[in-house]
């Protein structure tokens, strides 16, 4: 009796550091998906998605679903897929890679172990180049809560005995931050896809400004409730 064959697939998965990308790195990520896969495939499988008002709407092509009005300046939301084949299988490859305000995933698939781990490494080396400057508010934002828990408590200890309002003044600017931290989606300011259709200069921009307030609102706590108090 002839034995049954078995096919293998090979598979990479991994989530992607918080990026900043724009129109122009969007096309050339594009290009990197699209490149080890014929012209008949990417025709025929090739996908790119965004959500506009709670519906998610699809193109084959990149610069015709980016030149949608309805996106606005900046979109967190993005979506790339593609599959290929071969003669021995109808599909023997697949990519998938999805941006999201909460995350950032990729998934490679394929029967050759080889195209699998180069298109992965291609695709992360290049999105690597892109992280976003506010990465590590993202990863420490948990130590952060923690910091400022531990900081409220000590001003708490010394507003037993310095009763003067001025050293209440930053204990209501930490319970603000603690609070804004805690139970505001901070993903709206910092998201992990920042994708910027159209170029903008301005460094005020909302997540500068946001981050400003936070450190001066840390140092004066620190500065106001808990050294000055000591100094005197």
């Amino acid at each position: 009796m002839a034995k049954e064959s078995v096919e293998k697939r090979y598979e990479k998965h991994g989530r992607i550091k918080p990026c900043v990308l724009t129109r122009d790195d969007i096309l050339a990520l594009a290009k990197i998906i699209q490149g080890t896969f014929t012209k008949p495939e990417v025709e025929r499988y090739f996908r790119i998605s965004t959500v506009l008002s709670h519906t998610r709407v699809f193109s084959s092509s990149v610069e015709h679903l980016l030149s949608l009005e309805e996106l606005g300046d900046r979109v967190a939301d993005l979506s790339f897929w593609i599959e290929g084949w071969d003669q021995k299988t109808r599909f023997d490859k697949n990519i998938l890679l999805d941006f999201s305000k909460y995350s950032i995933q990729l998934s490679v698939e394929g029967t050759d172990p080889v195209w699998v781990f180069d298109t992965y490494n291609r695709i992360t080396n290049y999105l690597k180049n892109k992280t976003a400057w506010y990465c590590p508010i993202i990863t420490m934002e948990k130590i952060i809560v923690f910091f400022i828990t531990i900081m409220l408590i000590a001003n708490v200890v010394i507003a037993f005995k310095k009763t003067a309002p001025l050293y209440y003044l930053d204990k209501l600017g930490l319970l603000a931050l603690w609070m804004f931290l805690v139970f505001y989606d901070t993903r709206k300011i910092w998201p992990y896809s920042n994708i910027r259709l159209k170029e903008d200069k301005f460094y005020f921009s909302r997540e500068n400004v946001v981050m400003l307030v936070m450190i001066l609102v840390v140092i004066l706590a620190i500065a106001g409730g808990t050294i000055l108090p000591f100094m005197r």
